[in-house]
């Protein structure tokens, strides 16, 4: 009986074994069905080794596998059991061909050659010009722009000189790359390249005069060709511990002209002035002369810099260093705060004094794109500029973007001569309400008039100009916009367009429906005095007319002519920059 009982349980016991041999074999049938290259495991493993080729392939990602070879249902291939080792796609690189293994050729050692793709390399766009632009923002806006079309990958290269870099976008799936080149060798360069068809866009740190203008050809430049991209200026800047407070505009001409050797002189301790300044070869050193210069050159004993960013880094290093650069390399310096006169109030250089023009040494930065090019990524790339995401970057720079109205509220901003008389606001105002306030009577010295015919302008029809203008804007508060012209036109250009859309879409908020809109025209000093006077009316009657079409029925137009410039006469760029019309709500 025990020893039947014992074969009872013996029996069982390889029952047991028995299913559990069988459950592990059909599991691993079903595992190998579904990861086929188990067979590669032990020694008798399909594949013993693989090897990717070149190492920047296998840095890149390149990887491999063993799969099975798929069959349709009821079909047996007599080869029996198929596999290949397949590689992985990578961008940049063609992948090896599969390798195919038969069953018997265990231990196999497989090597995969990657082969760089090969990439079809186009330069779509030259930008050239002004180094401004072009040393840090140019090639951020390229990257922009790359990215935005598609590319995977973007990459900066710098060139050969301190300004020049090839942005490069590279398109796996088109095996493209595409270049954007850019040059910072100074305006004037930008737009000889423009000229000559050696660039698409030209960088600009100032306008393009009427003489280059026609230069470049019946059809180059249209007014389309000209686009604002924002604001800068031009900072004087000394080393962080520098104890002087502010310096006038005429201070800084002495000492950049050598007049002013010493800081005693300007109220600091006994120690040599060491000037530092940019090559004569920059649009900024141009823009520094005409506005603290006028006619003098640069002192010799002046030490020259030839790569903008550099010469704050020099300064920063020379506790009685100055010198001169745009706002958006002033960081390691501190900026002197300028005053127009001794009794007037100093002046840092800021998003509302630029916009407003109280900062003397304002300016505003320019992309110029040739009428008749037929370069689609030219159109793209300002497009793109003058957008949401473009401005985003020219502000993140330090520039000043165009997109604000500074909360459509009036900045405070710091102004010099008869305009301080309108800048006293009565204690309690209701907008939109008449003011039957006048401006103080104008009293004592009025600013120098320079009148190049030698016209002799007699004090009490300048008075009488000012005062109708200073009643006319007093109680009024002045938006940090200004309308300028097309050369020697009364068209505003494209950027005084986008202007207007932009006051007739703020003055329909119920917040200004009641408000008067109030434009004064300017104008520069070069012909007789009533001459002037007129042209500026006719160029405030200009935008009116064009505000009118918008739907803007209250609109008083004045004019100050002559009076009031923002740059000395002297220079062209002065010039251009007196040619203008303000803007008021009362």
């Amino acid at each position: 009986m025990t020893e039947v009982e014992g074969a009872r349980s013996a029996g069982k016991t390889w029952c047991v074994v028995l299913v559990l041999v069988a459950l592990i074999g059909v599991g691993f049938a079903v595992a190998l069905a579904v990861w086929p290259d188990l067979l590669s495991l032990g020694s008798g493993r399909i594949v013993g080794q693989v090897s990717i080729a070149p190492q920047e392939a296998a840095q890149a990602g390149g990887q491999w596998r063993v799969v099975s070879q798929w069959q349709a249902a009821g079909e047996m291939q007599d080869a029996g059991n198929i596999y290949l080792v397949e590689f992985k796609a990578i961008p940049g690189w063609e992948a090896p061909a599969p390798v195919v293994l038969k069953k018997g050729e265990a231990g196999g050692r497989v090597e995969g050659v990657y082969i760089p793709a090969p990439f079809a390399e186009q330069t779509i766009l030259t930008c050239t010009g002004a180094s401004t632009l072009a040393g840090r923002l140019a090639p951020e806006l390229a990257q922009l722009y790359l990215r935005q079309s598609g590319a995977d990958e973007v990459k900066v290269v710098p060139g050969a000189g301190a300004d020049e870099f090839s942005v490069q976008g590279i398109f796996f799936a088109a095996k493209e790359i595409r270049k954007i080149e850019i040059q910072g060798r100074g305006t004037q360069f930008g737009f000889m390249a423009l000229k000559d068809g050696q660039c698409d866009v030209a960088l600009a740190a100032h306008k393009l005069s009427p003489v280059d203008a026609r230069s470049m050809g019946a059809d180059a430049i249209t007014g389309e060709s000209e686009h604002r991209l924002g604001m800068d200026a031009v900072s004087v800047v000394v080393h962080r511990d520098n104890p002087v407070k502010a310096l006038t505009l005429e201070q800084v001409g002495k000492i950049f002209a050598g007049e002013i050797t010493n800081w005693e002189q300007v109220g600091g301790p006994s120690a040599k002035i060491n000037v530092f300044a940019l090559k004569d070869t920059f649009a900024t050193r141009g823009f520094f002369e005409s506005v603290f210069l006028g006619s003098r050159p640069i002192s010799p004993d002046a030490r020259e810099v030839d790569v903008q960013s550099q010469l704050p880094e020099f300064v920063a290093r020379d506790l009685w260093g100055i010198g001169f650069c745009s706002i958006t390399l002033a960081g390691p310096c501190r900026e002197m705060p300028l005053k127009a006169n001794a009794d007037s109030e100093a002046v840092l250089p800021g998003p509302e004094s630029i916009r407003a023009l109280t900062y003397p040494a304002s300016r505003s930065m320019y992309l110029y794109v040739r009428g008749d090019s037929k370069n689609v990524y030219a159109q793209e790339f300002v497009k793109l500029c003058l957008s949401g995401a473009g401005q985003g970057l020219v502000g993140k720079f330090g520039f000043v973007t165009l997109g604000e109205l500074a909360g459509s509220a009036a900045a405070e901003t710091h102004v010099s001569g008869a305009q301080q008389a309108a800048s006293n606001l009565p204690s309690i105002f209701r907008p939109g309400a008449p003011s039957v306030l006048k401006a103080p009577a104008i009293s004592g010295p009025l600013p120098r008039l320079v009148q190049f015919d030698g016209e002799v302008v007699p004090n009490e029809a300048r008075k009488a100009v000012l005062q109708e203008y200073l009643d006319g804007v007093y109680g009024a508060e002045r938006l940090p916009i200004v309308f300028r012209f097309q050369s020697s036109s009364l068209e505003p250009d494209a950027q005084a367009m986008q202007d207007i859309g932009r006051v007739a879409a703020l003055m329909k908020e119920p917040a200004n429906a009641a408000k008067a809109v109030i434009l004064v025209g300017f104008s520069d000093s070069v012909g007789e005095y009533a001459s002037n006077l007129a042209v500026a009316v006719k160029r405030a009657e200009v935008v009116a007319d064009k505000l009118r079409a918008k739907g803007l029925r209250n609109i008083t137009v004045l004019a100050a002519g002559e009076e009031e410039a923002v740059e000395p006469n002297e220079s062209r760029i002065g010039r251009e920059r007196n040619r203008r019309v303000e803007i008021w709500l009362k």
